[in-house]
């Protein structure tokens, strides 16, 4: 049951992730080599592909569990396994690759700066527009005059004055994402390594005959 309810907080993450406003605004940016809807994508489907297999590791954990089935808990047990591989290898992603997510943002947000900057096209402005409102941010922390129009035209009016940088803005809210995020994959590596363990010990008491024996026979005590 832990599992599945896990399965499902993972796949509350994901929706949260593929819906938030702010992720949202960076991917439908077209622009070329946007690397953020890649990593925006590879995310999204892993996090899904994680929460499935959770499903499916309890369910035939439980299975394995009710009918006493050797083969249920040994796939079970090897779906745990493929899972705390996986696990730890996000882990390793999301602990070294951060700064490739801040990084593919800012890339996105100081093209579409400079293209209005540049040309001032309509398009360019609503991008900017949106990115801000999503951010609650405003152009960059060192601005000039060369730089003002676009705070003036692309910054909501509540934001011009007192709305922080969008560098500072990207920085905190990909952090507070990512805290969210380490705390459900560890949540998640304790869940299958705990499973790990109770589904190890139940296989080789039914392969030892420890439940077997009472399989169907159970009487009533007398007083």
């Amino acid at each position: 049951m832990q599992r599945q309810i896990l399965g499902v907080a993972v796949i509350v993450m994901a929706l949260w992730t593929g819906r938030d406003a702010r992720f949202t605004a960076v991917r439908s940016i077209t622009v070329e080599n946007n690397n953020y809807t890649t990593i925006h994508s590879a995310v999204l489907y892993t996090a899904l592909a994680l929460s499935a297999f959770l499903v499916v590791a309890g369910v035939l954990c439980a299975s394995g569990l009710i009918r006493e089935s050797e083969r249920l808990l040994a796939a079970g047990f090897i779906i745990l396994a493929l899972l705390f591989c996986v696990a730890v290898q996000l882990g390793y992603w999301m602990f070294t690759r951060v700064g490739e997510v801040e990084g593919a943002v800012m890339d996105v947000y100081d093209f579409l700066y400079h293209d209005f900057l540049r040309n001032q096209s309509d398009s360019a402005g609503q991008h900017l527009t949106a990115f801000h409102t999503a951010f609650s941010c405003c152009g960059k922390h060192s601005r000039s005059p060369l730089t003002g129009p676009v705070e003036s035209i692309t910054c909501p009016a509540g934001l011009r004055a007192t709305g922080q940088g969008c560098l500072l803005a990207v920085s905190a809210s990909l952090q507070k994402h990512m805290d969210w995020c380490w705390a459900l994959l560890l949540l998640m590596m304790a869940a299958v390594v705990s499973g790990m363990i109770l589904t190890s010990f139940l296989f080789f008491s039914i392969r030892l005959g420890v439940s077997g024996e009472r399989q169907g026979k159970y009487t009533l005590a007398g007083r």
